[in-house]
């Protein structure tokens, strides 16, 4: 019997992820890069003033991977990183490239762990989509501020960072790390809808 649900569960969730996303899934997406957009408005100024290599991004992950996660555990398929974070890369790429260049850089690291596992409907899927969305953002952040931004605050203090790997990458990782505990959090609201009949996700 056990197997016989397990079956019927995956096969239910296999014809979810085959059809194509309806207008509501668009809305749902739209909510959660607001909730990025938000987020990052929020924590910049506190992270701003630290002089640390990925002060931003690590501020910023456990907060902004509640939104991610949710958006992935709702929209299930590849794309759904895409779609949320591709958007605030495209309105933020009015106020700045190189902000739009880092998202790019980091939906690409967690569409890949997306690929490579058929989507995102299980639970640690969205862990590493997490962990790579955020670490590439450290990372592409801190090459961005060497290669283009020399001359400039940011860039002298990433080009400062080059010559101390022992801080720059234990920063990635903190910031992956960080991205882990907002994946945390968005389980538990993730899990909370899910007994509310209100989110049909894989466990």
């Amino acid at each position: 019997m056990r197997f016989f649900s397990n079956w019927v569960r995956r096969t239910a969730m296999e014809k979810s992820m085959a059809q194509r996303w309806q207008l509501k899934d668009y809305v749902f997406a739209a909510l959660m890069t607001v909730g990025l957009a938000v987020t990052a408005k929020v924590t910049q100024p506190f992270a701003s003033a630290i002089p640390l290599p990925g002060a931003t991004t690590i501020a910023w992950a456990p907060f902004a991977a509640i939104f991610l996660t949710l958006g992935m555990a709702r929209l299930r398929r590849s794309g759904a990183v895409a779609l949320m974070a591709g958007v605030l890369a495209l309105i933020l790429g009015i106020i700045s490239w190189t902000i739009s260049a880092f998202l790019v850089a980091a939906l690409l690291a967690a569409e890949l762990v997306g690929l490579v596992s058929g989507g995102f409907a299980g639970r640690t899927t969205r862990l590493l989509a997490n962990m790579a969305f955020f670490a590439a953002t450290c990372l592409t952040g801190w090459f961005i501020g060497v290669t283009f931004l020399r001359g400039t605050p940011v860039g002298d203090l990433a080009a400062q960072w080059l010559t101390q790997p022992w801080v720059l990458v234990p920063a990635a990782v903190v910031s992956a790390l960080a991205g882990a505990v907002g994946w945390w959090l968005g389980e538990q609201i993730v899990f909370q809808l899910q007994r509310a009949g209100k989110l049909d996700v894989a466990r």
